[in-house]
């Protein structure tokens, strides 16, 4: 072959090359495992997280390079300072197309390296805000950090139409940027995994050890006191009273010791009506073994425990909070009650337990609602044209 001929010969791009940043592989876990199968059909994909935090993850098992460094949740300016400089180096050294900061902290870190590094585009997605109900010289310090994201990311998202409104209304964004991609959702829900499941109900109570007339309410997440759950254990002590069937099923990762804090909260040791789990892998399964789900928090972006809920035909209780609105319309899918306000919600857990046929036609309704706007592969299928336009431009 002439040297002519070997020039004009085609060959295929290099892949073009993604760094996600994230604190913990617990959110890879949870929420970003299906992108990242699906980016790396045309991106070559480097996970940068702390492989030290949340060690009961499971492996990740995925398509990408991982590296583990220091990276904090929380602020620990010493650790921070270094995951900095270690994150600059890396990107210095790698010259990537795109970096994505996954969750406020590791958003800064990313934006900031990526930024000094000359990363051409950046890439931050709003997925609920610490600051949200914090006060004083906290709130400024975070509410100030989420400024600087905005002004070193060159693209922004939201999760939810709310947290958009809300972060407008804060001075956070400027009006007409950062839209959620359709509905809003970082994942969606797969609706083949969760869905009603009769059997799977019965199976879990008796593993359990929760009668079959118990009307469960579920809460699963981080057991975090932004969660709310401090909220819902003295709330569901109260409804008790005036609802005796009424059982508490609590299934995350105790992040803060709260799980003891929780026991002496409801004091039944006489008549337990909890169950108390830390992290599984079966979230289906706890869905299924429930008659309620509660969302409680403080803060939220859009929250897929709601999604997965419904999905599973449950009705939700959740706290009045931008986030939640997305997910859970007031009356017909659930019931919204005052955040922080342990009566409302008590007033809540009484209203659902005693009323079946509530709790029936807001569990179908809940459903039909995910099905037609929350469908996982549509969500996906949306951030992946998303990914693609970025990194490929078409």
């Amino acid at each position: 072959m002439h040297r002519k001929d070997m020039n004009s010969s085609k060959l295929p791009p290099p892949p073009r090359r993604l760094c996600i940043v994230c604190a913990t592989p617990l959110m890879i876990h949870f929420f970003l495992k299906e992108h990242i199968r699906l980016l790396s059909e045309f991106a070559e994909i480097t996970i940068v997280t702390n492989l030290q935090n949340d060690p009961q993850t499971p492996p990740l098992d995925l398509p990408a390079r991982v590296i583990s460094i220091g990276l904090q949740r929380r602020i620990v300016l010493r650790k921070d300072l270094s995951s900095l400089m270690a994150l600059f180096a890396l990107l210095r050294r790698e010259k990537f197309d795109l970096i994505w900061g996954a969750g406020p902290k590791a958003g800064l870190l990313a934006m900031c390296a990526g930024w000094a590094a000359g990363i051409p585009k950046r890439l931050f997605i709003f997925q609920g805000e610490v600051w949200a109900n914090k006060r004083g010289l906290g709130r400024f310090i975070l509410k100030s950090m989420d400024r600087i994201i905005v002004r070193l990311a060159t693209h922004l998202l939201t999760v939810g139409h709310s947290e958009r409104e809300f972060l407008c209304q804060q001075g956070v964004l400027p009006e007409g940027q950062a839209a959620p991609l359709g509905r809003g959702s970082i994942a969606g829900v797969d609706t083949r995994k969760f869905h009603p499941d009769p059997a799977s109900r019965h199976q879990m109570r008796h593993n359990w050890g929760i009668p079959e007339d118990a009307v469960v309410v579920l809460f699963l997440g981080r057991l975090n006191p932004d969660k709310g759950i401090e909220d819902l254990a003295h709330a569901f002590r109260a409804a008790r009273k005036t609802c005796p069937s009424l059982w508490l099923l609590m299934v995350g990762p105790d992040e803060n010791g709260m799980t003891e804090r929780i026991i002496d909260i409801l004091d039944d040791v006489h008549e337990r009506r909890h169950t108390l789990i830390g992290f599984t892998e079966q979230p289906a399964a706890c869905f299924n073994a429930a008659d309620i789900f509660c969302l409680p928090s403080y803060r939220e972006g859009f929250p897929v425990s709601l999604l997965e809920a419904a999905a599973s035909g449950l009705p939700s209780i959740g706290s009045d909070i931008y986030g939640i609105r997305g997910a859970l319309i007031n009356q017909v899918t659930g019931l919204l009650f005052t955040a922080a306000n342990r009566d409302h919600l008590a007033e809540a857990l009484v209203c659902l337990g005693k009323d079946e046929s509530a709790r029936a036609e807001m569990g179908a309704n809940a459903r039909q609602y995910v099905l037609k706007h929350f469908e996982q592969n549509e969500v996906l299928w949306r951030y992946r044209s998303f990914f693609h336009q970025l990194l490929i431009g078409s």
